[in-house]
C-alpha cells in the first residue's frame, strides 16, 4: 500500500467515525430526555419555609411530581440575598435534576452585590416564568403620609429622615428603595429624606411597622396581604402597572407620578444549570407550562394573592436579562454591596 492510498483510507475513517459521532450525539441526547427524570428533583428556594415563593414552589411541585413521574423535593437555601440558593443551583450537575426557583431576577445581578459571586445570568437556562409576585409600599395606619406625594413632602419635616424598611440590605425591595430616592432627587431636586432600615425578612418588617420603630417599607404584596386585615397596616402605593384586584382603591406608583417603579412586578421563574440539554429544557418547560395552566394549581396560587404566569423560555429569558440591565444600573449608582 503506498503512502498516498494509506492517507486516503486514514482520511475515510475519520470522516466516517466523525458522521457516527455526528449521528450519535442527537441520539443520545434524545434518549436523556426520555429517560428524564431519572431520579427525584430538587427544586432550590433560595429563601426560608413558610413564605410566598415557598408555598408557590410547594404547588408547582406537587403537580410536575404527576407530570414527571419522579418527587419533586424542595430545598430552601436561604442566604446572601439568594446567593446560597443559586450557587448551589449553578454548580449542580446540568442534568435537569436540580432547578431553581425565586421571585425576579437576582441571579443575574449578585456578581455585582455579593463579594466572590462568580455566576451571571448567563450560567443558568431559564425555562419558564410562573407567576407575578408585587410590591407595595406600605406604612403604619398612624403614619401622616397615605400617598408618595405626601411622603416626600413629609419625610422633609422630620429630623434625620424617616425610618423606611426593607426585607434586605441587597435585596429587590431595598434596590426599590434607592430607585424611589433617585427618582425623587431626580423630579425634586433634592433628596428623599429617609433612613434605610434593613430587616433578615418579612416577620421582622411587620413587627417594626406594627410596633411603630419605622414608619414605612416596600414588601411583597402576597406574604404582607394576610396582614392587611387588622387595621394596623396601611398601602399606599402598589409598585406594578395596574391596581391589584385585591386592593382596588390603592393607586398604583405610576399615578402617583412614579412610573418608573410600575416595572417592579417581580417574575417568580423556574431556572436550570447552564449546559442542561435541550431536549430535557423542553420537557420540564412542557410539564412547567402545562402545571401552570392546570385550574387546580391556579386556583391555589391566586388564593395566595398571586397572579399567575405561564410564560415560556425565550420570553422569560428576555424579561431576566432587560431587568437585570435596568437593576444593575440602581446598584452600581447606588454603589451598593452585600458583606
Amino acid at each position: 500500500m503506498t503512502s498516498t492510498q494509506a492517507l486516503r483510507r486514514w482520511f475515510g475513517k475519520t470522516l466516517l467515525a466523525g458522521a457516527f459521532a455526528a449521528l450519535a450525539a442527537p441520539l443520545a441526547l434524545a434518549q436523556d430526555a426520555a429517560s428524564f427524570p431519572s431520579k427525584p428533583i430538587t427544586l432550590v428556594v433560595p429563601f426560608p419555609a413558610g413564605g410566598s415563593l415557598d408555598v408557590t414552589a410547594r404547588i408547582i411541585a406537587e403537580k410536575l411530581k404527576e407530570t414527571l413521574g419522579q418527587p419533586v423535593v424542595i430545598a430552601n437555601r436561604p442566604g446572601a440575598g439568594s446567593a446560597v440558593g443559586a450557587r448551589s443551583v449553578a454548580t449542580a450537575p446540568p442534568d435537569g435534576h436540580t432547578l431553581f426557583i425565586t421571585s425576579g431576577s437576582a441571579y443575574g445581578y449578585l456578581h455585582l452585590l455579593v463579594p466572590n459571586f462568580e455566576f451571571k445570568l448567563d450560567d443558568f437556562a431559564p425555562i419558564a416564568a410562573v407567576a407575578v409576585n408585587s410590591s407595595v409600599i406600605a406604612t403604619n395606619s398612624s403614619f401622616p403620609a397615605k400617598t408618595l406625594p405626601e411622603l416626600v413632602n413629609y419625610a422633609k419635616t422630620v429630623p434625620g429622615g424617616v425610618s423606611f424598611c426593607t426585607t434586605g440590605v441587597g435585596g429587590l425591595n431595598h434596590l426599590q428603595l434607592e430607585m424611589l430616592k433617585g427618582l425623587v432627587k431626580t423630579k425634586t431636586g433634592s433628596e428623599l429624606n429617609v433612613t434605610h432600615v434593613p430587616y433578615n425578612g418579612l416577620a421582622p418588617v411587620l413587627v417594626g411597622l406594627r410596633g411603630g420603630q419605622v414608619g414605612i417599607c416596600t414588601a411583597p404584596f402576597a406574604s404582607l396581604v394576610k396582614n392587611l386585615h387588622g387595621k394596623e397596616l396601611r398601602v399606599i402605593a402598589v409598585q406594578r402597572p395596574k391596581r391589584l384586584p385585591s386592593l382596588p382603591d390603592v393607586p398604583t406608583t405610576g399615578e402617583q407620578g412614579y412610573p418608573e417603579m410600575d416595572a417592579n412586578d417581580a417574575f417568580v421563574n423556574i431556572a436550570a444549570p447552564k449546559g442542561t440539554p435541550q431536549p430535557i429544557l423542553a420537557k420540564l418547560e412542557s410539564a412547567v407550562l402545562g402545571a401552570m395552566r392546570d385550574p387546580v394549581v391556579r386556583k391555589k396560587i391566586e388564593e395566595l394573592d398571586i397572579e399567575v404566569l405561564d410564560m415560556g423560555s425565550a420570553e422569560t429569558r428576555k424579561w431576566l436579562e432587560d431587568d437585570v440591565k435596568r437593576l444593575s444600573a440602581v446598584i452600581q449608582k447606588a454603589g451598593l454591596t452585600l458583606k
